[in-house]
């Protein structure tokens, strides 16, 4: 079985790029006193929390299974996905826009405005790295599928989560270093403030998409339909399986499915023996696909109606 913590080097380098971006633009911000630098420092920071959500949740998502809890934990990964949404949205988006709205009322110059520039062609550079490490762990387990047919089909939410705070990053500074670039070269103070809405406006388009994906996966989705054909198949070979009546699936974590099995077997075989099959069937099935790590199989009586 692959380890669920497979995404803990995604999420450090996030985390690490995050923290050193926040310190640098909160102390940009006060030196500047503008309202995208602000924004985007807020930004980081929320990013900077959402690791830490992160890494929580993929801890809470590898503890045994209990009494109260009898299929375990993977669906913690799931949950704090969702709040790092709630969170982007409610921190990164409402007060950026709010500071943009504030500065739109109020417009100031911004100060040491080269300074700002080159934090922000930093503060870029630093986030493509962490964004870098992020699309080869993407690129590695994607194959031909495309990236955004990816990003709904995965069921890994951190990795999504992490995919689009570093692109929301990305394109945020961009916006900022456009804004600042363009007042430094006309003197209108306005685009500072604009940036500002426009980076709001951007972290909750994001944190919205993101928000869609995870609640998806905690309402419960099955698994890849090539997964469960290959399974099906497998069942279909063995002779003494009369009819695959119906194959139920669903993702309790990103490595962790569980799967239901309703078949028809044949009818002069024993109870003895078909319990004794059904065990051999889920040994094959784990064994070809580990993570499938819950298997029910339930024998009945195909009945067209």
């Amino acid at each position: 079985m692959k380890n669920p913590k497979s995404s803990t080097g995604v999420i450090l380098a996030a985390f690490l790029a995050n923290s050193f971006i926040a310190l640098v633009k909160f102390l940009m911000a006060f030196l500047t006193g503008s309202s995208a630098m602000l924004a985007e420092a807020i930004h980081s920071t929320a990013d900077t929390l959402n690791q830490v959500l992160l890494f929580i949740g993929i801890k809470k998502a590898a503890k045994k299974a209990d009494e109260l809890h009898p299929f375990g934990f993977s669906g913690e990964a799931y949950f704090w996905s969702f709040i790092v949404a709630i969170i982007l949205f409610s921190t990164g988006a409402i007060f950026s826009i709010y500071e943009g709205v504030r500065k739109l009322r109020h417009p100031a110059p911004v100060d040491h405005l080269p300074l700002a520039l080159l934090v922000l062609v930093l503060a870029i550079m630093a986030e493509g790295l962490s964004l870098r490490v992020a699309c080869r762990k993407i690129n590695g387990e994607r194959g031909k599928t495309g990236l955004a047919a990816f990003l709904r089909q995965t069921k890994k939410a951190e990795l999504v989560v992490v995919f689009l705070e570093d692109t929301a990053a990305i394109l945020g500074l961009a916006i900022a270093l456009a804004a600042l670039m363009l007042e430094y070269l006309t003197g209108i103070v306005l685009f500072d403030a604009l940036a500002s809405v426009l980076i709001g406006v951007l972290l909750g388009v994001t944190a919205l998409f993101m928000g869609y994906e995870t609640k998806s996966l905690i309402i419960g989705e099955g698994a890849d339909p090539g997964l469960l054909r290959r399974v099906r198949g497998l069942l279909l070979k063995e002779e003494s399986i009369v009819r695959v009546i119906h194959v139920r699936s669903l993702h309790l974590g990103a490595e962790d499915i569980l799967l239901a099995v309703k078949a028809e077997f044949d009818p002069r075989l024993t109870a003895r023996q078909v319990c004794g099959l059904i065990n051999g069937i889920e040994a094959d099935i784990r064994s070809s696909y580990p993570q499938v790590t819950k298997i029910f199989i339930e024998p009945d009586i195909f009945r067209p109606s």
